[in-house]
């Protein structure tokens, strides 16, 4: 299958996560232990929770499998909301360094050379 009818099978139809939270930095993980029916499950969410063994990303996730970011986000919804994966908010921008600060540094590592 290839074209819109994959995504839409995939998804069960649906267009839009369970949850509006999911970013495309939010860090996604399999919870450790967790056995989901492997037969309520499809190959794609499957595959997320083995790549998933370690932390990655949703475009990481979209990109190992080559799907877009609107299906990824519906199939780690779904994943989420069965409490097979962990996932992680972005770094609010408030808690993330000025960028002058790490040119700063950078130019400091630089002069070390």
């Amino acid at each position: 299958m290839s074209g819109p009818v994959r995504p839409y099978v995939i998804t069960g139809g649906r267009s839009r996560p369970s949850r509006n939270v999911l970013a495309l930095e939010s860090l996604v993980a399999t919870v450790p232990g967790h056995t989901p029916e492997p037969a309520g499950l499809n190959r794609e969410q499957q595959r997320i929770l083995t790549i998933c063994q370690e932390l990655l990303s949703v475009a990481e996730i979209a990109a190992h499998l080559r799907l877009s970011l609107g299906v990824v986000k519906v199939l780690i919804g779904d994943l989420w909301d069965l409490g097979a994966v962990l996932v992680r908010p972005p770094v609010p921008q408030a808690e993330r360094l000025p960028a002058t600060l790490l040119e700063e540094v950078l130019l400091g590592l630089r002069q070390l050379r």
